[in-house]
């Protein structure tokens, strides 16, 4: 419980709280106002860096996307993204949410660096897409790790039925599936880009990689732009022409912080042991030794960083599991899902 107590002490002390609060309203106040004025339409900013696709980033992420959608000021949305991509289903989910907020208002995305395969396949739901020159784009395909030929025999302690219990289907099932999937993602990329396709379909599936002038020419992308470029065709899409911008990343960290302050208010006063109760359900075992949660303990001193930490903790971690051992005694280690839309570049 001492860990506990020495996050509670840090996290609503005055000498960090004011602080942390002071710093995030001044930052919302100078965007507020430099680029907005009340009433004025918004159009919404979500910058994701570079950035591999998991559940935990896409959770994030979503969460942007949701802030986006629900605020009925922001009247259209940029995203200025670069990400190889990551995970099939993460992929996959990130592209439903991002076309389901295009349903509701335009969502133009920028290119930076690298788009390729999963973040390729989330920029899929957007309504214009902008490059630049030197941006790599494409890469629309599938990896996944197959069984061996001979897959390996489980001990005799270990009783199983059928004869793909535990390995799930054969060799020649998974290069099925990952054919299956390959031309599912292919088909969204026809499907979304329609007659601004300008390449077949088994040219689509060979996975190359193309520049950004290629990718408009090929009809992968529509226009070469900067991020003013991408700000006024949303804009123009939306219909405003007077139009202040909002930092979404900001607006949704500022949630988190707020979210955190409900969850240790009750700690101040009484023993509040049912508040900390529900506190070390959402956290992982200090024993365990996890990385961020040392981080809180150890940047404690000047606030900001533990919160940082423990914001991590919170927001990206909420519903993570041990894979190494979940399940005590279980005789058999438990596999990650195989299948990702992701980039892994031409290094050795």
């Amino acid at each position: 419980m001492s860990l506990f107590s020495t996050a509670r002490r840090v996290l609503t002390a005055w000498y960090v709280v004011a602080p942390l609060l002071a710093g995030l309203g001044i930052a919302a106040g100078a965007l507020t106002f430099v680029y907005a004025s009340p009433g004025k339409p918004q159009i919404g900013i979500i910058d994701i860096p570079f950035t591999v696709i998991t559940e935990d980033s896409a959770y994030v992420i979503g969460r942007m996307l949701d802030y986006a959608r629900e605020d009925d000021s922001i009247q259209a949305v940029v995203i200025k993204l670069t990400s190889p991509g990551g995970g099939a289903a993460a992929s996959e989910q990130l592209y439903l949410e991002t076309r389901r907020l295009r349903a509701e208002k335009p969502v133009v995305v920028v290119m930076n660096g690298l788009v390729a395969s999963g973040g390729y396949m989330m920029s899929m739901g957007t309504s214009h897409l902008y490059v630049k020159p030197s941006s790599l784009v494409g890469n629309v395909g599938v990896v996944s790790g197959a069984d061996p030929l001979i897959p390996p025999v489980p001990g005799e302690d270990v009783v199983f039925s059928g004869p793909h219990k535990l390995d799930g289907a054969s060799r020649r099932d998974w290069i099925g599936m990952v054919d299956q999937l390959k031309s599912a993602f292919a088909q969204t990329v026809i499907s979304e880009r329609g007659e601004r396709l300008r390449i077949s379909r088994d040219e689509l599936v060979e996975a190359r990689i193309y520049s950004g002038l290629d990718a408009v020419r090929l009809g992968l992308a529509d226009d070469i732009g900067s991020d003013r470029d991408a700000i006024q065709k949303a804009g123009e899409l939306a219909g405003v022409s007077n139009y202040g911008l909002v930092d979404v990343n900001l607006e949704v960290q500022i949630e988190v912080f707020e979210e955190l302050a409900r969850i240790l208010e009750p700690l101040e006063g009484g023993d509040g042991s049912g508040t900390i109760d529900a506190l070390e359900m959402l956290l992982p075992d200090p024993e365990e030794g996890d990385s961020a949660l040392q981080a809180f303990l150890e940047e404690n001193g000047n606030g900001v960083s533990g919160l940082q930490a423990l914001r991590g903790l919170m927001l990206e971690r909420q519903m993570s599991t041990d894979q190494a051992d979940p399940l005590p005694d279980f005789p058999l280690g438990i596999g990650q899902p195989n299948f990702y839309y992701l980039y892994v570049g031409n290094g050795s």
